[in-house]
């Protein structure tokens, strides 16, 4: 459904000002760009999405924020805009005030995560990464290779700063946070068919890491 069709219909039915509008999407595909044709990336192309809220009255028209949201941040942020209660065990965080133009707290960075190339089953593609508001860093499971980019100096992401001594501290800080996140979610980068054996059945997911 186009959100201009989407958002006359809600106003012509006078729930505009009772009616909080999302506009997302799914991944990004890479075109080309580093070589690549299509997702599972922790490239910008890939893993940047559209996040937009309508709220008038609520979500001041045109604010924009930088916070690093990611998906289970959504979940949390919805409910406390419509004031209802939040589970304490939810893994995100709730932005709101975000989206209401205040200032909060808001995560380090957004944790990318993918394990693997699970439409084959084929190991050797997994990795984790995070993206602050300036850097993204990345490493694979099959070789620990890393990646770092300056998204600011460098937003085409064409140069890898990992093995620069220059950044040799911000790399640290890095491998420190991506460590911390991953400890707390009980991620241990375990290689594709691991999943495959220990969290599926027939294609249908029977448990997740905290499960």
């Amino acid at each position: 459904m186009p959100i201009s069709w989407a958002t006359t219909t809600i106003d012509e039915a006078g729930l505009r000002e009772d009616t909080i509008v999302v506009f997302s999407s799914d991944h990004g595909d890479m075109m080309g760009a580093q070589g690549r044709k299509a997702k599972n990336v922790f490239y910008e192309e890939a893993a940047r999405i559209p996040f937009l809220v309508r709220w008038p009255g609520r979500a001041p028209a045109g604010k924009t924020s930088d916070a690093c949201l990611s998906t289970v941040d959504v979940m949390p942020t919805l409910l406390s805009l419509l004031g209802l209660p939040v589970p304490e065990s939810v893994e995100g965080m709730d932005l709101s005030h975000c989206v209401r133009g205040e200032a909060g707290p808001e995560p380090e960075a957004a944790f990318l995560q993918n394990t693997g190339a699970c439409a084959d089953w084929e190991d050797g593609h997994e990795w984790r990464a995070l993206r602050d508001k300036r850097y993204t860093y990345a490493i694979y499971r099959v070789d620990r290779s890393e990646l770092l980019f300056d998204n600011v100096q460098d937003p085409w992401q064409m140069e890898n700063l990992a093995g620069d001594p220059r950044y040799q501290e911000i790399l640290n800080r890095f491998r420190r946070m991506l460590a911390d996140k991953m400890r707390s979610l009980n991620d241990t980068f375990e290689a594709s068919t691991w999943y495959r054996d220990h969290w599926t059945r027939d294609r249908i997911i029977l448990r997740g890491a905290r499960g």
